[in-house]
């Protein structure tokens, strides 16, 4: 149907939260109902927050670092006050809410890992991959090589019930690039390294291309693909549900 009401994500994610007022949530169950299309993508996003939930939960129930603590406490220039404020405050919001933390305009940095997998999707990494798999292959057969290089007990995803069909894999030092094909042949990369300890989940555009990096205390995992925010959205949840368990 063509969603007369114009039902949009922040409809959706608000009626499921259930954070809509009476009026529009009423406006919302009609459309679901009346509109397969637009019920199926609600459901696709009560997924998504069930996995969230499930991914973020034991890191949630963390007590704060103390690092974190004395920072609040320790006495600041009042220029830098609301800047460490912030970043607390955002570290916070990530620990709790993860993939619903965003940052569209986040500036590119030397040596950075989004840049050092966007250089490896683009075939200009820093050094020469080991091993250079093609078509043709079963993802399950290079869980030991990709364990070994990235050092962590890491598998290899398997995006099918998406579309995206596994292709290769490319090992560096360190670090590895797992390469998919999309429903349209739309290249979709995940580039994996271990994590420098911080807690990360950032969506923006980088290079024309639609970029999420979800990094925990143990692995930064950065996807890249010419793809819409909400396919990202699905498939990063399945692609980090996928390498962690």
């Amino acid at each position: 149907m063509s969603n007369p009401n114009q039902i949009s994500n922040e409809d959706l994610h608000a009626y499921i939260d259930g954070a809509l007022g009476e009026e529009r949530a009423l406006v919302v169950r009609k459309a679901l109902a009346e509109d397969s299309e637009l019920a199926e993508r609600a459901a696709a996003f009560q997924a998504d927050k069930a996995m969230f939930k499930a991914v973020y939960a034991p890191l949630a129930e963390q007590p704060l670092p103390p690092e974190w603590i004395a920072r609040l406490h320790a006495p600041a220039r009042p220029e830098r006050r609301w800047r460490q404020a912030y970043a607390i405050a955002a570290a916070l919001l990530v620990m709790a809410i993860g993939p619903l933390a965003w940052r569209y305009h986040t500036p590119a940095t030397r040596g950075d890992v989004v840049e050092v997998a966007l250089d490896a999707r683009a075939g200009t990494p820093a050094g020469e991959p080991h091993i250079v798999t093609s078509d043709g292959l079963k993802a399950g057969r290079y869980d030991a090589a990709l364990r070994q290089t990235v050092a962590f007990n890491v598998h290899i995803p398997d995006l099918n019930r998406m579309g995206y069909r596994f292709r290769g894999l490319r090992l560096y030092d360190k670090a590895a690039e797992i390469l998919y094909r999309g429903p349209q042949d739309q290249l979709f990369t995940l580039y994996i390294r271990r994590s420098d300890g911080s807690v990360r989940f950032d969506q923006f555009e980088r290079r024309g291309l639609r970029v999420c990096i979800w990094q925990d205390d143990q692995i930064s995992t950065v996807m890249a693909g010419d793809i819409s925010a909400a396919v990202m959205q699905r498939l990063a949840t399945l692609s980090y549900a996928g390498l962690t368990t």
